[in-house]
C-alpha cells in the first residue's frame, strides 16, 4: 500500500499526539554512559592500560622505522657481482697448474669470498625485509662470540690479524635469536677486518664482553685504521659509498644495528683511544626485564 503524499494528511492526526511527536523530535536522546555498569576505578585502570599499550606499540614502530634502511638495489647487485668476480679469480688461480701452495691459497681465498658473499646477502635481507621472524630463546652470547671467531679464522689469518678475546668465566645469557645475533657479530667483526685490511699493517682485534647493571655489552675494537670522529656516524650510511670500507661495511653495520634494536638494545661506533674505532653492542641481559624479540 502506497503512502499518501497529501500535505493535509497530518490534519487527521489528533492534536495531542502531534505535539508529542514534535516534542520527541526536538528533545535530544539521553547519552549512554561508557561501559555502563562497571565501577569507575575499573574503567580508569582499563583506560590507562589502553593508553600505555598504544604508546608502547607506537614507540616500537618508531624504533623499527628508524632501524630499517633503504639500500639502492642496483648498487647492492653490483656489490654482489664484484664478490662473484673475486670468486672466479680464485678458481682461475687454482686451475693454473699443479702447485700445492697456490691451490691451497686459492681454495682459502675462494672460501673467504663465499663467506663474504653470504654475509653480504644476509645483511641485505635483514635491512630490506619489512618483518623479521625472530625466535625468543635463551642465548649464551659468549658461545656465539667463540663460534663467530671460529668461522672467521681463515679471514683473520690472511689479514695477519690476531684476535684477543676477553670473556668472563660465567655464561652471558640473554633472550633472543641466536642466528640473528651471530649474523650481527659476524658483520661487526668482518667490518673490523675490512678496516684493518685498509691499513695494510698487521694489527690486533680486541673482543670483550661483560655485564653492567641490566645490560650486556660486547665490544669489538680495531686499532689499525683511524677514522675521524665526525665521520663515524657515516659508517651506517648505506646510500653513500665513499666512507671507510665501502658499502659492504655500512650494510653490515646497518643490519647489526637493526638486530640490536629488535632485541631491545643498540649498536654504537666510537673512536678508540689508540686511534682506531670500537663497535659496542648493548643488549638486555636475561632476568632483567628484557621483553620478547619484536618482529614488526
Amino acid at each position: 500500500m502506497s503512502e499518501s503524499l497529501d500535505p493535509t494528511a497530518s490534519a487527521s492526526i489528533p492534536q495531542e499526539n502531534f505535539n508529542e511527536i514534535l516534542d520527541s523530535i526536538a528533545t535530544p536522546p539521553k547519552s549512554r554512559p561508557a561501559r555502563q555498569g562497571l565501577p569507575s576505578e575499573y574503567r580508569m585502570r582499563h583506560d590507562a592500560h589502553y593508553v600505555e599499550e598504544l604508546a608502547t606499540r607506537t614507540a616500537a614502530a618508531r624504533v623499527e622505522q628508524q632501524a630499517s634502511a633503504v639500500v639502492p638495489t642496483t648498487a647492492a647487485l653490483r656489490d654482489l657481482c664484484q664478490e662473484f668476480e673475486g670468486l672466479a679469480s680464485c678458481f682461475n688461480l687454482i686451475q693454473q697448474g699443479a702447485r700445492p701452495l697456490r691451490e691451497r691459497l686459492g681454495v682459502t681465498l675462494a672460501k673467504i669470498g663465499v663467506q663474504r658473499g653470504i654475509r653480504y646477502a644476509q645483511n641485505l635481507r635483514v635491512l630490506l625485509e619489512d618483518q623479521l621472524h625472530a625466535s625468543h630463546r635463551d642465548v649464551r652470547i659468549d658461545e656465539v662470540i667463540r663460534q663467530t671467531l671460529g668461522e672467521l679464522k681463515d679471514e683473520l689469518r690472511l689479514t695477519e690479524l690476531t684476535a684477543n678475546v676477553d670473556l668472563p668465566d660465567m655464561p652471558l645469557l640473554l633472550k633472543g635469536d641466536a642466528g640473528l645475533l651471530s649474523m650481527a657479530l659476524r658483520g661487526c667483526v668482518g667490518s673490523a677486518v675490512a678496516l684493518v685490511e685498509l691499513s695494510g699493517t698487521p694489527a690486533d682485534l680486541h673482543i670483550t664482553a661483560f655485564t653492567a647493571g641490566d645490560m650486556l655489552h660486547c665490544e669489538i675494537r680495531q686499532d689499525a685504521y683511524g677514522i675521524d670522529p665526525h665521520q663515524l656516524p657515516r659508517m651506517f650510511d648505506v646510500e653513500a659509498n665513499d666512507r671507510a670500507g665501502g658499502r659492504a661495511v655500512a650494510v653490515a653495520l646497518g643490519a647489526a644495528k637493526r638486530v640490536a634494536h629488535l632485541h631491545g638494545g643498540q649498536l654504537e661506533v666510537r673512536p678508540a683511544g689508540s686511534g682506531g674505532c670500537v663497535f659496542i653492542f648493548s643488549l638486555p641481559k636475561l632476568g632483567c626485564g628484557s621483553g620478547p624479540v619484536k618482529t614488526n
